[in-house]
Formats: structure tokens, C-alpha cells, sequence
């Protein structure tokens, strides 16, 4: 029975050897790469799924290198077989800590046996362009990463998959810096203008009903006038006293001489 269990323990040791040569962790694959340098193509195909059509990792890089000599934004795709102690995305978010530290891209990482997709982003809110021009804000990547996820067909193989995932990124990422570096359209000027005015305008009208509110209601006040307290005694019925005079209005009649 013994010596059944020494058996049996000899394929396990195997499958597990095997799998471990097959899969690498990240602190595994940076040891491998000194100096924690991203690949000069764009590329780092660990499970050699890309090296057997040379047609298709040409195109992938070339797609890659059009985005950052155009925009200055990068794309780096590492494929991996398996991947052992870590996940597609915690492996995607350490590398581009490592690779991106500006934020000036994305790192998509694939492992190949599950079909599983890690994409690390940079998650800074806004940006600052004049400091950074190659940056885009995070809800802008997120909006871009769901629109292309949304546009492949998962059903692709896994070299079509990859392909497609670049493709339609490096489009989104290309028509979102082509809009931000094009000069506003006129008609949104116009707008503008319209906007400004008629917030003035429509301030000023609420500047005049408030003003007509406070004069109404000053306005609308009773307003009680007293006479003052004179210390007279009472005279021919006025409480404060009065003066009574005679005036005639009369001719004074001629008199007759006898």
C-alpha cells in the first residue's frame, strides 16, 4: 500500500513540476527582466501563441507603435500561458505601476490557457494636460475600455481575440485625441455665447423681481402718523385749546351826512 502511494505521489509531483514551469508569477517575471524595462515592440509573448504567425504580431506591433508616434500614448500586451500565485488583472495593474509610472498608457496582459483579459489603467480622476498631454483621464479610459471589450467577439480564437482587443483600443484611443487636439466647431461658440447671455439675463430679471418684491413690501407697511401732545387747557371743544378770531369780509356801509 506503501509503495501504491509512492507511485501515485510521482505523477502528482510531475503535473505540478510541469505546470510550474509553464506559469510565472510577477515577482518571477520581473526577476527575469532586470531593470523592470517594458519590450521594445510593444510585445511579450510568453506562451509563444504570437510567435507562430509572425504576420499577426507584426501587425499588433505595428498598430502599437502608429498610437505612440502619433499621440504618444503606449500599448504594451504580454502574454502569458499560465498564470500561477496572481491574476491577468493584478498582474496588468503591478506592470503598468512599473512600466506607465506617468500614466501614459495601458498594459493588457492575456493568459492564453483560460482566456483571461487584465488590462491596468491609470485611475487619476483629472489630469493635468499642460503637465501631462499624453494622459487621459480615467472615466475617458474606462468609457474607451468598455466601448472596445464591447466591440470584439468573444467567440474569436485566442490570436483573433488579442488582435481585435489592440485594434479596437488603439482606434477609441486614436478618435479620443484626435477630438481633444481639433479646435471647438463654431456652432459651439454660438452656444457658449447664448449660454453666457442668457444666464445674465435671466440673473438680471431675478436682480429686478427681487427688487420689486422688497419695494412692495416696504410699501405695503401702514404707516401711523401723531399729532404731538401740546399742553393747552380746553377751549369751545378742542382738547388742546384754540384761538378764535373774527375777520369780516364786507364793504363798510358809507354813513349818511344828516
Amino acid at each position: 500500500m506503501i509503495r501504491f502511494k509512492q507511485w501515485l505521489a510521482i505523477p502528482l509531483l510531475m503535473a505540478v513540476l510541469v505546470l510550474s514551469g509553464q506559469g510565472q508569477s510577477l515577482p518571477e517575471w520581473l526577476a527575469k527582466n532586470p531593470g523592470k524595462k517594458p519590450p521594445a515592440g510593444g510585445i511579450l509573448d510568453e506562451s509563444r501563441i504570437l510567435g507562430r504567425d509572425t504576420e499577426l504580431a507584426k501587425r499588433i506591433s505595428t498598430r502599437i507603435r502608429k498610437l505612440e508616434s502619433e499621440h504618444g500614448y503606449k500599448l504594451y500586451v504580454v502574454v502569458e500561458p499560465v498564470l500561477i500565485g496572481t491574476s491577468a488583472q493584478e498582474q496588468a495593474t503591478d506592470l503598468r505601476r512599473n512600466w506607465l509610472p506617468d500614466g501614459d498608457g495601458l498594459v493588457i496582459v492575456f493568459e492564453s490557457d483560460s482566456r483571461t483579459l487584465g488590462i491596468g489603467q491609470d485611475m487619476v480622476g483629472n489630469p493635468d494636460q499642460t503637465e501631462n498631454p499624453h494622459r487621459v483621464p480615467s472615466y475617458e479610459t474606462t468609457a474607451i475600455i468598455n466601448r472596445a471589450l464591447g466591440a470584439v467577439d468573444g467567440k474569436l480564437g485566442p490570436e483573433g481575440y488579442l488582435e481585435a482587443v489592440v485594434d479596437k483600443l488603439a482606434g477609441e484611443f486614436d478618435g479620443y485625441f484626435v477630438r481633444r487636439e481639433a479646435p471647438p466647431p463654431p456652432e459651439r461658440s454660438v452656444r457658449i455665447v447664448l449660454v453666457v447671455v442668457g444666464g445674465l439675463a435671466l440673473l438680471g430679471l431675478g436682480l429686478i423681481g427681487a427688487g420689486a418684491l422688497v419695494r412692495h413690501s416696504s410699501m405695503a407697511r401702514v404707516r401711523t402718523f401723531r399729532f404731538p401732545v401740546v399742553d393747552r387747557p380746553e377751549r369751545l371743544g378742542a382738547p388742546c385749546g384754540a384761538d378764535v378770531t373774527a375777520r369780516r369780509f364786507a364793504r363798510p356801509v358809507p354813513r349818511q351826512q344828516a
